[in-house]
């Protein structure tokens, strides 16, 4: 009995520590110029899984630990905008709103649309034998929410100039009725995701728990891709959902393991990239030189 009362008085200290360990950062972030709302800004800490992405609002929330350590700093990146950088301890107690300041505008290069292209795939087009599934649950995430920010992406060679058309993705479950994700383009150093290169945020929506071959048009964005690229990752990341019914969770592409693959992820927006050996379904068709 003794020894029974000890383990209790244990477990309770220890859940009484947990609990105290995580605080809830809250927040708003706003345009330093038009003091507007700005939706989906990549909020986290750099190669840590702390973060988050904003709401439509502008509004953000997210849990970090008493054991964090103080030094770190909190990001804030966003397409069109200066990369702003707080203390956590700034972060933790309120400020006020987040002021993102618009980023310099640069003219773009010209390009001019080949009349002689032809048309291919860039990534993998197809859903093979329909057995394996990327899933963007985890048992480790408690909620949905715990998912925004998170990202998987694929490796893609760049061996020609190529304009893309269309984004395709072989989603094999989805229970949302709404579910949004940014599609996001990156340099590539040693294999790995390191700067942005989206000129334009690319936002879309997959509605009514859709399940199949999902294609976006992607004419509209003018996204092309120089050869003198050589490798890029192309990603989409979650920012936004809504559940069909309390108990949703589930939403996956179709995938297959492949001792080569070119797939990478990462669960914050900040987060370090992983590499896995699976090749999910995820391709662009593209109109190339």
């Amino acid at each position: 009995m003794y020894r029974f009362s000890i383990f209790v008085l244990l477990l309770t200290v220890l859940s009484n520590s947990i609990v105290a360990q995580e605080k809830i950062v809250r927040g708003r972030i706003i345009d330093a110029d038009t003091k507007k709302p700005i939706p989906y800004v990549n909020i986290g800490v750099f190669h840590k899984n702390i973060g988050t992405v904003s709401n439509e609002k502008g509004q953000f929330k997210f849990g970090i630990s008493d054991n964090s350590i103080t030094n770190d700093s909190i990001l804030f990146s966003h397409i069109g905008y200066q990369t702003s950088k707080y203390s956590i301890s700034q972060v933790v107690n309120p400020i006020g709103d987040i002021q993102l300041s618009p980023a310099s505008n640069l003219l773009q290069e010209v390009i001019i649309k080949p009349k002689k292209t032809v048309k291919k795939f860039l990534g993998r087009n197809g859903k093979g034998l329909g057995l394996m599934h990327y899933n963007f649950y985890t048992y480790y995430e408690r909620e949905v929410d715990d998912r925004l920010g998170k990202e998987v992406g694929i490796l893609v060679s760049v061996k020609k100039n190529c304009f893309l058309n269309e984004l395709q993705m072989h989603i094999s479950s989805n229970e949302f009725s709404s579910l949004k994700f940014r599609l996001n383009f990156y340099k590539v150093v040693d294999g790995i995701p390191v700067d942005l290169i989206n000129m334009k945020e690319v936002i879309f929506e997959i509605k009514n728990e859709f399940v199949g071959l999902y294609k976006l048009d992607l004419i509209p964005y003018d996204i092309f891709l120089n050869k003198e690229m050589g490798e890029i990752v192309a990603s989409i990341q979650w920012v936004e959902s809504a559940k069909a019914n309390p108990k949703s969770k589930y939403f996956s592409l179709y995938s297959s393991l492949s001792p080569n693959s070119s797939c990478l992820s990462r669960t914050k927006s900040m987060a370090k990239w992983e590499k896995s050996k699976q090749d999910i379904s995820l391709c662009f068709l593209s109109e190339c030189d």
